[in-house]
């Protein structure tokens, strides 16, 4: 159950009881289980019919992003561009959120560390609502602060829930791999208008109990989609405001068998990563799926080889192509979203590395470029 800040004392002793009354009895919470094939599923991606060419690139652009006292960012955990705005959130060393304009010049700093009214204690994740609202979640506080475009903090969202990441559509607010105590699910919906949780792919083939992840985020985000990818699935999920529904079916994928899994299943996380990380030639999960107007782009791994697999929306062709290709061109191993016309890519150089080191070089705006300054934007689209 989520109770809003804004409610009165004697409400939230309601809704703490009426909690409590969801964990006594189950079938207060919906749930709807699903059981999708590839025969749900517009788009159909066939591995073993893609061609594997060679990368081309269209126009690239870097944006390096202003650097100065009041702005510096340790690691470029997760990147949104929406609005006319680049957002880059610092989850690990600034725990704070930093918005600049287009042309990488700074505007403005989110940073609530605290345990007060509007503070958080942990930041794990966030998102903007098509509003301009910005969501931050602090996964430690179990709680979402919810600030307008301008960073004024408006309200907080209570979760006695545990999830890992979360994305938010009008109304409503998917969360990924989450549990309340008694029950687990790979995605659950809470509608905020009606105070009404759902939980969706509940499904033992979604359950399974592995704590490697090759993904950092399980939402991924273009204009106009939002997508989601569970673990061992040949299905990608679209995310829109009446729910999910299979969006990408990608067939002959590696699949480990049943004995393979029980056995992940049952070892140590130690023993997990040795068996999964370097002693794995199957298919775990995707890490990216990014859309623009023409390609549909995304990132898998069988093993420790990560794959680029390209779908051409209008050809409704798919091609596979090298992952070094695209960093020795980009700067980058990961294509990290897309502004719709284009995908973009979060780039901290390595002057050491003699491909990095060629584009700092060659690029103008890149020349006073060092490597404690913050993080370059990299947009660029195909040409394929």
């Amino acid at each position: 159950m989520i109770e809003s800040y804004k409610y009165s004392s004697n409400m939230k002793h309601i809704l703490y009881f009426l909690f409590f009354l969801f964990l006594v009895m189950p079938s207060c919470i919906r749930h709807k289980s699903t059981d999708y094939s590839l025969a749900d599923v517009s788009i159909i991606i066939d591995l073993d019919s893609a061609k594997r060419v060679p990368l081309k690139l269209g126009e690239i652009r870097y944006i390096p992003l202003e650097t100065s006292e009041n702005c510096l960012i340790g690691n470029a955990d997760k990147v949104l561009i929406r609005n006319g705005k680049i957002y880059v959130a610092d989850f690990s060393q600034a725990m704070a959120l930093f918005v600049f304009d287009l042309k990488g010049k700074f505007l403005s700093k989110i940073a609530r560390r605290g345990q007060g009214p509007g503070e958080y204690i942990s930041f794990k994740d966030f998102d903007i609502n098509s509003n301009g609202d910005i969501y931050i979640f602090d996964q430690y506080g179990r709680k979402l602060l919810v600030l307008d475009s301008e960073g004024k903090y408006l309200r907080m969202i209570k979760s006695n829930y545990y999830f890992e990441n979360f994305c938010v559509i009008g109304n409503r607010m998917y969360w990924a791999k989450f549990l309340d105590g008694k029950r687990f699910a790979d995605l659950g919906v809470y509608d905020m208008k009606n105070e009404q949780l759902t939980f969706l792919l509940n499904n033992r083939k979604f359950l399974h109990d592995i704590n490697v992840d090759f993904s950092t985020y399980k939402f991924y985000y273009s204009p106009g989609n939002t997508y989601y990818s569970p673990k061992f699935s040949e299905i990608i999920y679209a995310v829109n405001t009446d729910g999910i529904s299979p969006a990408i079916g990608i067939k002959n994928l590696p699949f480990p068998p049943p004995d393979v899994i029980e056995k992940w299943e049952k070892s140590d996380i130690k023993k997990q990563m040795e068996l999964i990380v370097l002693k794995n030639n199957y298919f775990l999960e995707n890490v990216y799926i990014y859309e623009n107007n023409y390609f549909i782009s995304i990132g898998y791994k069988i093993g420790i080889r990560q794959n680029m697999l390209l779908y051409d929306k209008r050809s409704e062709s798919a091609y596979l192509v090298s992952g070094e290709d695209f960093f020795k061109s980009v700067g980058d191993r990961n294509i990290m979203g897309s502004t719709g016309k284009d995908f973009f890519s979060v780039i901290s150089f390595n002057t050491d590395n003699v491909y990095e080191k060629r584009i700092l070089e060659s690029r103008k705006e890149l020349k006073n470029w060092k490597e404690d300054d913050n993080p370059v934007i990299a947009i660029f689209d195909l040409d394929m």
